[in-house]
């Protein structure tokens, strides 16, 4: 397991970019004494620790230094004695998890055709994994984080190139041809992030369906398949025999959003183009801002609306997130049933898949990343939970159908990863080397053609 903890006789960290660490040192006016000793660093890891579950907590933007100072038993004063504010504090929590991948990716055995090359991925996963827990708050909350910090959006996007890098360096012997790896492992690599935290959400509703060993079991046979094909001794793994996971059902309030048509409420003369407006302002704000960045007053402004406005159409800015998330749902849905299916027989198949793909990617994107705000919004908010997960659950239970008729492993558990997958594509608009890479993993990955 790799080491996710800053020792106190720490004296630096990493940049996000990868150059040389800096000297802890305490920040002006406090530069008299500028060297942080034994007692200084246990300070400044206490705030980090302090912050990281205040992020977890109540997410990016509802965030304060007032928080974060009370939750580590400091002052602000001492706050300010080793950070600039919230942003520099996510900075160095960012390069501490750089710092834990950087050294899981060194330490990658070679990736090749093999039982060796799927125990070296499923090493890396089981590392990942590690990480994630350890920091799942800055791997939910970094988006927002980057919205705000342009620095750190560009410093990811820097360190994703060198991961991809470090694990390309690692493959050995796949049929492959160089210019569609890169993307391939792209979206792989995104995958997993979010496989991670869609089955933490499932976890948190039914504990026994879906162990973390599986998950990881599963994305390791994915991972290995694409790159070399289904190989029945070494990268087919999962019980044929488990029982299905039992039905997530919504909560009573989405419940009955989802039930009703796109169009109403339920409540006789409240639509028309008011809601509309609202509903479509309170759409694009929500994906901007995140759900705790969002307030009512920012929904009514975009929507041209006075503020009171609001709340003849919606209760709060829950019910109508409830009204937008459903929506995407019925959408998305009438998507994903139109998902080829598993024929390998049809030589026109991957044509089909990537039509398929691409329309997809450009008719749901929005729509994905609507479900994604409610999705992550249950991290924060332990009464959408239950909705959360049954929304994972509802697209699980189609993707499963759909793997079945492969007729190997384990369609219920590969179907969190494909998910997951899906979710990580759609997020937004992809480039036609994107769309083939997807093809690809779904085709060699979870059809295993």
């Amino acid at each position: 397991m790799a080491d996710t903890t800053d020792r106190a006789g720490d004296t630096a960290d990493p940049t996000l970019d990868g150059a040389a660490p800096d000297a802890v040192l305490r920040r002006a006016p406090f530069s008299d004494n500028p060297n942080v000793g034994a007692r200084g660093q246990r300070t400044r890891q206490a705030i980090l620790d302090a912050a990281l579950k205040v992020f977890g907590d109540i997410g990016y933007q509802r965030c304060s230094i007032d928080r974060i100072a009370k939750a580590a038993g400091c002052s602000r004063v001492s706050f300010y004695q080793y950070f600039s504010g919230k942003e520099d504090v996510f900075r160095r929590l960012a390069a501490q998890v750089d710092r834990q991948l950087a050294v899981s990716n060194e330490r990658l055995d070679p990736i090749t055709p093999d039982a060796a090359g799927w125990a070296s991925v499923r090493a890396w996963a089981d590392r990942y994994a590690d990480i994630y827990e350890r920091y799942e708050p800055v791997f939910n909350t970094f988006p927002a984080a980057a919205e705000s910090d342009v620095a750190l959006s560009e410093d990811a996007a820097r360190l994703a190139d060198r991961y991809g890098v470090g694990f390309r360096a690692r493959v050995a012997r796949t049929d492959l041809r160089d210019r569609t790896l890169d993307p391939i492992l792209e979206m792989l690599r995104e995958s997993m992030t979010r496989t991670l935290g869609d089955s933490s959400t499932l976890r948190h509703a039914v504990p026994e369906a879906f162990p973390l060993a599986d998950i990881l079991d599963a994305y390791a046979d994915i991972v290995h398949r694409t790159l070399f094909g289904r190989v029945d001794d070494v990268n087919v793994h999962g019980r044929p025999g488990r029982s299905t996971p039992k039905l997530l059902a919504f909560g009573p309030v989405m419940e009955t959003v989802v039930a009703q048509s796109s169009n109403g409420d339920g409540e006789p003369g409240r639509d028309g183009p008011t809601r509309r407006a609202l509903l479509d302002a309170g759409r694009q704000v929500l994906v901007a801002r995140g759900y705790h960045g969002t307030r009512i007053d920012d929904i009514a402004e975009a929507a041209g609306v006075a503020h009171g406005a609001f709340y003849r159409y919606f209760k709060n800015k829950e019910q109508l997130a409830q009204v937008l998330a459903a929506e995407a749902m019925r959408t998305v849905s009438t998507t994903l049933l139109e998902i080829p299916t598993a024929d390998a027989d049809d030589p026109s198949g991957r044509a089909t898949l990537r039509r398929w793909l691409k329309a997809y990617n450009r008719a749901q994107s929005n729509e994905t990343a609507m479900i994604r705000v409610w999705v992550d919004a249950a991290l924060q908010d332990e009464g959408l939970r239950t909705d959360s997960a049954a929304m994972l659950d509802w697209g699980r239970r189609r993707m499963s159908r759909f793997l079945a008729a492969r007729g190997f492993g384990d369609p219920d558990i590969d179907a969190v990863v494909l998910v997951a997958l899906v979710d990580a594509f759609g997020v937004r608009e992809r480039p036609n080397a994107t769309i083939d890479a997807v093809a690809t993993i779904i085709e060699r990955g979870f059809l295993g053609r």
